[in-house]
């Protein structure tokens, strides 16, 4: 089952790990240097054990090697995450990791090497354009093979879960989720229950419901007497994505939307203006223009993509329930003074998690105002607006 695109609720673990290997697939090949990266640290032998599992523990010289070369690559403050919550949150991933890049053959492990060393250069490339390496490796006491080993790691990893999607898979789940993956040309015009001031993220509720209703209705109406979608979208929408445009979206892929948005275009009659469906976000007014339905066999790479990159998502859930329990993970990091409580793996976690702001998990069933008006970061199509695991043109980086 496809995990809503727009979620601001995804698999926590495997946003880390997607972190790393875009970093990976945004860098390109441009020399190799002398670089000797591998799955495991240098120079971490002795140390605190600050985690034991089956079968390994960690040190906290290792960890703080992860934590840094984490950091570095995103571009983050390293103290971000010492923050108490977060250090548990990264510990973990890092031990998922440990033990997934483990699982890989040796053949992945070469390729994910040769991923590394790749990406480095292209790293330093850049980072030679912003001021001297070593001084900026020094400021998150990292060496150039601890990021490659960082970055080895994360690709062993995405190849290794890459490994146990089959084509059976693959084509289960297409069949089962054709909706999602269809794509489609439609017109809508979005009446919203509410809307965020873009400077300061504040929500300001603008519409009940049933005042909502009665301006989609009454939108319905006057297409249906002939009216004009170019001119009413721009009276009416609050989707300023396609307002100026006749509310028009081509070539766009279900999952993308909320649930709601989703259903009418895949059942909705073709060129006919449907009844308003209530979204997270508020009503919308939908005509489906085109949908293109296919069988498995003659859909788009980008689509396949993208069902792999859903099919990720299920490994990692099914290893973190079902395997990482055995592993017995105790985590005794010291508490670490005067630092920040943050809020922990669960919530946010936007630095390395980036999540984006973007939610329509129960979307069918979250009307009510209060909702829309937590809603309101959303784009007004239904949509997360800065949701980069719905750009269709990352489906590829995150796949690979």
């Amino acid at each position: 089952m496809l995990y809503n695109f727009t979620t601001n609720k995804r698999n926590k673990w495997l946003m880390l790990l997607l972190s790393a290997v875009l970093t990976i697939s945004l860098l390109s090949a441009c020399g190799k240097d002398e670089l000797n990266p591998s799955l495991a640290f240098e120079d971490v032998e002795g140390g605190e054990v600050v985690a034991t599992y089956k079968d390994g523990t960690v040190t906290d010289l290792e960890f703080n090697k992860f934590k840094s070369a984490l950091a570095f690559t995103q571009g983050m403050d390293p103290t971000i995450l010492d923050m108490e919550g977060y250090r548990e949150y990264i510990l973990e991933q890092y031990v998922v990791y440990k033990v997934l890049s483990g699982r890989a053959n040796q053949e992945q492990q070469d390729a994910a090497k040769e991923d590394a060393l790749a990406s480095w250069a292209s790293l330093e490339e850049y980072l030679k354009s912003v001021g001297d390496v070593k001084d900026q490796l020094k400021t998150y006491n990292l060496t150039i093979n601890d990021v490659a080993s960082f970055l080895m790691m994360g690709s062993a990893v995405t190849k290794y879960i890459d490994s146990q999607i089959t084509d059976e898979m693959m084509k289960t789940e297409y069949d089962e989720n054709k909706a999602d993956y269809t794509l489609y040309d439609i017109r809508q015009i979005v009446v919203n229950l509410a809307v965020q001031d873009p400077t300061t993220g504040e929500v300001t509720v603008t519409r009940t419901e049933e005042e909502a209703l009665a301006r989609a209705q009454e939108v319905k109406e006057k297409l249906e007497a002939g009216g004009s979608w170019d001119e009413l979208a721009k009276q009416y929408s609050d989707d300023t994505t396609t307002k100026e445009t006749g509310g028009v979206y081509t070539d766009y892929m279900g999952g993308r939307w909320y649930e709601p948005v989703k259903e009418a275009a895949f059942t909705q009659e073709l060129n006919k203006v449907g009844e308003p469906v209530l979204s997270a976000v508020g009503y919308h007014v939908i005509q489906v223009e085109g949908r293109d339905i296919l069988e498995y066999e003659s859909i788009a790479d980008t689509t396949k993509d993208m069902i792999r990159y859903v099919l990720s998502n299920q490994v990692m859930d099914n290893f973190m329930k079902d395997e990482l329990p055995g592993y017995e993970l105790n985590i005794t990091l010291p508490p670490v003074e005067g630092a920040e409580q943050g809020e922990g793996a669960e919530s946010g976690d936007g630095g390395a998690a980036n999540e984006q702001n973007g939610e329509a998990d129960g979307a069918a069933n979250d009307t009510a105002t209060d909702d829309a008006a937590n809603d309101a970061g959303t784009d007004a199509s239904g949509n997360a607006a800065n949701d980069s695991a719905t750009n269709e043109t990352k489906t590829d980086e995150a796949a690979q």
